[in-house]
């Protein structure tokens, strides 16, 4: 199993263009990110981000690099431990 540390970002639908270009932005620059959309609720999409654990946090220099992209009606939750898969 493997551990990681995982995000749950909600934005707005409307919003959801601007987030797309972000995202791929953050795999560029976090390429072991595992990102999964989860179902639209309320409006708004919602995305599952991973990171894996390899002796080092980088879910940790993803949070303050997102923050320094956040806008007001974005909703960053996070970071959860988890343990993923089989080995």
């Amino acid at each position: 199993m493997k551990e990681e540390y995982n995000f749950n970002l909600t934005v707005p639908l409307a919003d959801l263009d601007t987030a797309i270009v972000l995202l791929d932005e953050a795999r560029t620059q976090y390429p072991d990110m595992r990102l999964s959309r989860k179902p639209d609720r309320h409006g708004n999409a919602r995305f599952y981000l991973c990171f894996p654990f390899h002796g080092v946090r980088t879910d940790l220099q993803f949070m303050a690099w997102f923050m320094d992209r956040n806008t007001s009606n974005w909703e960053l939750f996070g970071p959860n431990y988890g343990i993923w898969g089989l080995s």
